[in-house]
């Protein structure tokens, strides 16, 4: 009996965290909806640990807000793609917007993070870089030739990381 009651315990504080993280992936994706034009909600994937809300806009060829439960660090991740390289400075624009929203940051700050990571990931080896500054988490990944990308993700982050 004892045992019983400590699973029931257990699973509700599970439901009761997944669905706080839900409800802050969704709140977040309002928020994008109602501060930047031309958002759109395209739609709401959710599994045991995750809920990803996929947006549309006419410069990302992907835009998506993702919670994940069991995310000690990071508050919900901005995920916006361009199908080039070298994305134009509207894709920049619309990062910077929807970043300063997920980390609650000035949008000229974002901007200027994205850029850089961006920047610094077309140099890396792997093709991946990692940014952390004034609380905001930028993860970049940049591809070359045929079917080239670059990709931002963005979050903020609860508790500085030390760096490695």
């Amino acid at each position: 009996m004892v045992r019983q009651l400590a699973l029931l315990a257990g699973l509700m504080t599970i439901a009761t965290a997944s669905s706080v993280r839900a409800g802050e992936c969704d709140t977040v994706a309002a928020n994008l909806g109602e501060q930047i034009p031309q958002i759109q909600v395209s739609d709401r994937v959710a599994s045991d640990q995750t809920v990803t809300v996929n947006l549309k806009h006419p410069d990302a060829a992907e835009l998506s807000v993702t919670c994940t439960n069991n995310d000690v660090h990071e508050t919900a991740q901005l995920t916006a793609r361009w199908d080039a390289t070298w994305p134009p400075s509207r894709f920049y624009d619309l990062v910077a917007a929807a970043g300063a929203v997920v980390a609650a940051q000035r949008e000229p700050a974002i901007r200027g993070g994205a850029v850089l990571c961006a920047q610094r990931a077309m140099t890396a080896e792997g093709s991946t870089a990692v940014y952390n500054v004034n609380r905001t988490h930028f993860e970049c990944t940049t591809t070359t030739g045929v079917g080239a990308s670059t990709r931002i993700r963005i979050s903020k982050l609860r508790q500085e990381i030390p760096p490695q």
